[in-house]
């Protein structure tokens, strides 16, 4: 298995050089209101003309610290690239997304059936949603690769079984849509007392959750494969857009891209799966059909 789509190996220390100042930065402003005077300018809004406010970037700038910091930490090539290397990897890739996923499904339990997240999370659920995923794998990554890399047992990482849990993301997913469909329509979606807004959330995300973490009818080494460029392709995508919307969206807006970044990664990454699932149907069938003509 060959790792592709990496960034060159110089990208690391720029990413240390950068992940570490925003790491700190989002803390102070997340924990401390901390904002840089002055850093900002106004913006109209939006209910008048002519009416300015005056916009401090501290978060956007604490964001792109740690998006394009810890994305370089997290896909630079190390000194010794092999296969040992892509399974670590792929491991860490998986198990980040799944544990950040598993948590965040947790929460929505809590906020759906319990009333209410606890406050440490609620408080700070968006800013989360953007640095956990990359963190949780840079660490993982590198425990893996120094700690443990001669113990490292090199086999793929357990996926759920195909049968019910395919189909049975396949289903919550695309109900749950629907129902954050309907709560979007009606103008309701952020609507706290309202509660199957969130009950539609919880069963999307529980969807998206099964549907990404269960095996094909046929698992071999070419799906791992195209599972792990599936990760880090989805990681691209997703975090370039994220970085997109947050030069371009404000205000209300901007926490409704925050929002829609929260399930976002898992999306890509079932989408390309898909894809690359029919697009393999496709060329397998004719030469199936030539092999017994």
């Amino acid at each position: 298995m060959k790792s592709t789509y990496l960034l060159p190996r110089w990208c690391r220390p720029i990413g240390l050089l950068l992940g570490i100042p925003g790491l700190i930065l989002g803390y102070l402003y997340s924990i401390n209101d901390y904002e840089i005077p002055g850093f900002g300018f106004n913006l109209r809004k939006s209910d008048g003309l002519f009416q300015q406010r005056f916009e401090n970037f501290t978060n956007e700038l604490a964001i792109f610290l740690v998006v394009i910091g810890l994305s370089f930490t997290a896909f630079a090539k190390v000194k010794k690239e092999d296969e040992l290397t892509s399974k670590i990897r792929l491991s860490a890739l998986y198990w980040s997304m799944f544990l950040y996923y598993s948590t965040y499904l947790s929460g929505l339990f809590f906020l759906v059936f319990l009333n209410g997240f606890p406050s440490i999370i609620s408080d700070h659920l968006n800013e989360l949603s953007v640095v956990l995923p990359l963190l949780i794998f840079n660490l993982r990554f590198y425990y893996l690769l120094y700690a443990r890399k001669d113990r490292f047992v090199t086999q793929a990482p357990r996926f759920l079984p195909c049968r019910p849990f395919r189909f049975t993301g396949i289903i919550c997913t695309f109900a749950g849509a629907t129902g954050i469909g309907f709560a979007l329509a009606k103008g309701i979606l952020l609507d706290s007392d309202t509660r199957w807004p969130a009950i539609s959330f919880f069963v999307f995300f529980a969807g998206l959750l099964c549907w990404a973490f269960s095996k094909h009818k046929t698992e071999d080494e070419m799906m791992i494969q195209q599972r792990m460029e599936s990760l880090q392709l989805a990681f691209y995508f997703n975090y370039l857009l994220f970085l997109v919307a947050t030069l371009s969206f404000y205000s209300l807006d901007y926490l409704l891209v925050l929002i829609v970044g929260q399930f976002s990664l898992l999306l890509y990454f079932i989408i390309r799966m898909e894809y690359v699932r029919l697009k393999q149907h496709n060329i397998s069938d004719p030469l199936e059909k030539g092999m017994t003509s």
